[in-house]
């Protein structure tokens, strides 16, 4: 008996069913995996500890006693802080530096939450081709930031291509999360601003065009894209206000010294940052030299084919990352799929897309992959969303597309199995691995250590559980506070008077910088580093030992430590010197008060 067309067709749709099955149960435990992965494993690369971590402990307001190094306080300055806040708060709650590996799982989770929930994409569609890119796998689970705010990019453009090519949608969400992702992405990485910005000017256009599926007024639309736009542009106008370059501290290309900066990444990009063989290409042919990654090595004795940073190669270096054949595979797919299914609207969209991907190759440094790893999750973005009516249309092709996305999203599994592999790897074990712990049994509490020229070590310089030592990290000794000691990457440690000899100061010059060190020991104090609080008022006293303020210090310190008998000494030689004075009267009452009874709250000096 002939078998009727509906019931061939509901045949086919039961196997689309079948196969759809595995396809979310792959993704499912490959983000499980990469989650694992992102907290129990610390990235040890040189970003880390150089200036991921500085930046997510300063962003959260976390007691580490490191001042970081004085280059790097020009980037923190300037730099967008939005994914070093949202590490620092990680950190803040959880109480391990570990957290901060997840920022980048958490984005990539959250955009593919938005695409299933809002833009009916499947989200198990949208992971596996987007984790058939090995620097998504390799980013989901390290302390970089580049996959947390290319997430926000993704988001953005993703939404903005669903309010296009579906008009009969309510679309109101779908705009103000679309905006909402492109705000993020400016508050999270320079790089993606110009993207970010004709993003947010195609949205303004696209929602005109769309304002019944919004429900709002043309006014409306124009006002809110004004007020998302003024938002995204927030961190560079105080940058602009407080350095005059609104992307301080980097060279901006196009304006070149007119604007004050201390940093010029495009010159340093194309020095440091090329591959050798390649350093005369133009900025288009070198991204197209590294999508299709043209010529590179399909393995390494030495290390994994694709890295973080892909540094260690020659051909590669700072090259490549999306593998060639998901490159071809899904570009194509994108473009046939949203033809397909959207005609003239997936023509104009398709066209759309490549302009985009024009427009980023011009933009410096666009061979580094990892700057743009919004390309990837919006070509996954653009399948999963088109996917359902392809495969409403034509279940043979769309059963034999989910057979070879699987088997991509396999193999790469495979290839990529060292960036799959879950280990545990803490704060202590990095700075093993960097040398860092060998200094730890030759500083002492107390004292005021200057680490120069000998990043990343500086954070980890500060002991076990990142509490123990004073660490001040500068790239010259000149640069070193008055009365600390000066370690350098030799292993010396030496006073810095005797690295850096420094000038008799006079009378007024002493005890003014006898008053700095005072305030420096009041700051100390307030993040509750007392022993260093102590240390640097007792740098005061030699150069000042008429003053007060520095006695007072050092007995509110040693009362917070429970250290009465100090304390109640300190407070005597402070009201020797300015009998009359109250906090150091109210000190000293504390202190021998408290004495022989136990714990109590500190005073403030």
């Amino acid at each position: 008996m002939a078998v009727s067309d509906t019931e061939r067709l509901h045949t086919l749709r039961r196997v689309l069913l079948a196969v759809s099955i595995p396809c979310a149960l792959a993704a499912v435990t490959a983000l499980g995996d990469l989650a694992l992965r992102s907290i129990l494993r610390l990235e040890t690369r040189w970003d880390t500890f150089a200036y991921h971590l500085p930046f997510a402990a300063k962003r959260g307001g976390l007691p580490i006693p490191y001042t970081m190094n004085d280059a790097m306080e020009l980037s923190y300055q300037g730099f967008p802080p939005l994914p070093h806040v949202v590490q620092g708060l990680l950190w803040h709650l959880t109480g391990t530096v570990n957290a901060t590996g997840a920022v980048g799982w958490l984005a990539f989770a959250a955009f593919l939450a938005w695409c299933h929930l809002a833009l009916n994409a499947r989200f198990w569609l949208v992971a596996l081709i987007a984790l058939t890119a090995p620097m998504v796998v390799i980013h989901a689970a390290a302390s970089y930031v580049d996959l947390f705010s290319n997430s926000l990019l993704a988001l953005g453009a993703s939404s903005c291509l669903a309010l296009y090519l579906y008009p009969e949608r309510r679309a109101r969400l779908v705009f103000l999360g679309g905006l909402a992702g492109l705000v993020g992405t400016c508050w999270s990485k320079f790089q993606l601003v110009p993207v970010a910005g004709l993003l947010i000017l195609v949205f303004a256009v696209v929602a005109r065009h769309r304002s019944a599926a919004i429900g709002w007024r043309p006014r409306q639309i124009a006002a809110a894209v004004g007020v998302a736009a003024l938002a995204a542009a927030l961190p560079y106008l105080a940058n602009l206000i407080a350095y005059g370059n609104p992307f301080w501290p980097v060279r901006v290309p196009m304006v070149g010294d007119l604007l004050p900066y201390s940093l010029d990444a495009a010159a340093q990009g194309v020095a440091n940052q090329r591959p050798p063989p390649l350093k005369d290409y133009g900025a288009m042919r070198l991204f197209a030299h590294s999508m299709l990654e043209i010529g590179h090595p399909t393995g390494y004795d030495h290390r994994p084919r694709w890295i973080i940073d892909q540094g260690n190669a020659w051909l590669a270096f700072r090259m490549g990352g999306f593998w060639v054949v998901g490159v071809v595979f899904y570009l194509t797919s994108m473009v046939a799929l949203l033809v397909r299914t959207e005609g003239r609207r997936g023509v104009v969209a398709s066209a759309g897309a490549l302009v985009v991907l024009c427009f980023v190759a011009t933009l410096p440094q666009s061979h580094e992959l990892r700057y743009y790893l919004f390309l990837p999750l919006a070509w996954a973005a653009a399948v999963g969303m088109t996917f359902p009516k392809f495969a409403q249309a034509m279940p043979r092709a769309a059963i034999a597309f989910l057979v070879v996305v699987l088997g991509l999203f396999g193999y790469m599994v495979v290839e990529n199995r060292d960036h799959y592999r879950i280990e545990s790897r803490d704060y202590v074990a990095a700075a093993k691995e960097w040398g860092a712990a060998s200094w730890w049994g030759r500083l002492e509490r107390g004292r005021i250590y200057c680490a120069v020229d000998m990043m990343p070590l500086g954070m980890m310089l500060t002991g076990p559980t990142m509490t123990e030592f004073t660490i001040v990290d500068r790239s010259k000794a000149a640069l070193c506070p008055a009365g600390s000691i000066v370690a350098t990457a030799n292993g010396q440690l030496r006073p810095v008077d005797e690295v850096v000899p420094r000038p008799v100061p006079s009378d007024h010059a002493r005890l003014q910088e006898s008053r700095d060190r005072v305030n420096e020991s009041l700051r100390q104090y307030q993040a509750s580093r007392f022993d260093a609080a102590i240390a640097v008022a007792e740098q005061a006293l030699a150069l000042d030992p008429s003053n007060a303020d520095a006695h007072n210090n050092v007995c509110a310190a040693n009362n917070a430590m429970k250290r009465w008998d100090a304390g109640i000494a300190a407070c005597e030689k402070a009201l020797a010197l300015r009998p009359d004075y109250p906090l150091a009267k109210n000190n000293l009452a504390w202190a021998q008060s408290m004495k022989g009874q136990g714990d109590g709250a500190r005073k403030a000096p």
